[in-house]
């Protein structure tokens, strides 16, 4: 029995260097290579992305997405908080109908939401290798979505309708709000922006706030904010957390 014992021991300790010799990854999107890719143990984000090939015609880096399974839990535990904050905000006593109305529609769009795992960082193939930052160690599960470019710009949250409308370039964020105007919940001092690499910009749109213009990247989004009077108290940070949630998405970004 205890020769047994060694044996297997033996057996493990040489089949460790084996498991841990080689990493599986996947790609998708618009690449020239997708699927798993399989990598030395070590190798960084640089070789699995130049291993794939994005397609330079069709990819947009920009919005190219880095999904990690290490990400996930406290990505679940921001969108379980979302949704607490919503459901206070909807069995408030002092909530009006349409305040309850609101938080509910919010409520279901979250929740249909996906806890992607992606992490920010620069993904572009010709400038990952120089950000070290950016080119983390691969670790089994990670992936990598390359999205064609979009041609659009989505506006969510407190509007009577979300929008999904045409990008132009160099139009500020806050003149989108023009086409998809928000409604009696909206604050009427801000707006989010989120940019398709998950850069998470607050805006000023009162007379007093008001800063230089935002342009926006094709398949950005823009969040009109609840009103913070509505939330305080109650869930002072949920704008802010919403934003950071929605950075975490991958284009195209569902809409309620």
């Amino acid at each position: 029995m205890r020769l047994r014992a060694c044996l297997l021991g033996l057996l493990l300790v040489h089949a460790l260097p084996s498991m841990a010799a080689s990493v599986d990854v996947q790609v998708a999107g618009e690449v020239r290579q997708p699927g798993t890719i399989r990598l030395p143990a070590g190798s960084r984000f640089a070789d699995a992305v130049l291993s794939a090939m994005p397609d330079p015609q069709s990819s947009y880096p920009l919005a190219a997405a880095a999904l990690r399974v290490q990400a996930e839990p406290a990505q679940r535990r921001l969108k379980a908080g979302l949704l607490f904050d919503l459901q206070a905000l909807a069995e408030a006593r002092d909530s009006d109908a349409r305040l309850r109305a609101r938080s509910e529609a919010l409520h279901r769009w979250v929740q249909s939401l996906p806890v992607t795992g992606r992490v920010m960082g620069q993904l572009d193939p010709r400038r990952l290798e120089a950000d070290r930052a950016s080119n983390r160690v691969l670790a089994a599960g990670d992936r990598f979505i390359y999205p064609p470019r979009p041609t659009t710009v989505t506006v969510v949250g407190a509007v009577a309708q979300s929008c999904t409308l045409k990008h132009e370039a160099l139009r500020d964020a806050r003149a989108y709000l023009r086409d998809c105007a928000p409604d009696a919940d909206a604050d009427p001092n801000a707006l989010f922006v989120i940019q398709p690499d998950g850069q998470v910009q607050q805006l000023g749109i009162a007379a007093w706030n008001r800063g230089e213009p935002q342009s926006l990247a094709p398949g950005a989004v823009v969040y009109v904010p609840l009103d913070e009077r509505l939330l305080r108290g109650q869930a002072d940070t949920f704008n802010e957390d919403l934003a950071a949630f929605l950075a975490t998405q991958v284009l195209p970004v569902a809409t309620p």
